[in-house]
């Protein structure tokens, strides 16, 4: 196998390994918890919509949350603007 080969085979093992991050805080037990998602293979946007479908309950209940991929903020809910990760998870960043 040449260096090329070798190269494009780990570029698409990497693309394959999308983490998206969803972190929310229960309001009513005030605990912060978080799960990862992946991209199952073939199947586009899984790892993001399955991390969406979760947020939105999340959403549901007036609880904040924030999803990461791979370790960049995509996007946030309960709050828009004013949902500071700083101010809502001290203990993170």
């Amino acid at each position: 196998m040449t260096f090329e080969a070798k190269y494009e085979t780990i570029l698409t093992v990497m693309r394959d390994k999308t983490i998206f991050k969803l972190t929310w805080k229960d309001e009513d037990s005030n605990r912060v918890s978080s799960r990862e998602f992946e991209n199952e293979k073939g199947v586009d946007h899984s790892g993001s919509m399955a991390a969406l479908n979760l947020a939105q309950q999340a959403d549901n209940n007036g609880w904040p949350w924030i999803i990461e991929k791979n370790d960049e903020t995509m996007c946030h809910g309960n709050g828009g603007d004013l949902l500071d990760r700083g101010r809502l998870f001290p203990t993170c960043g």
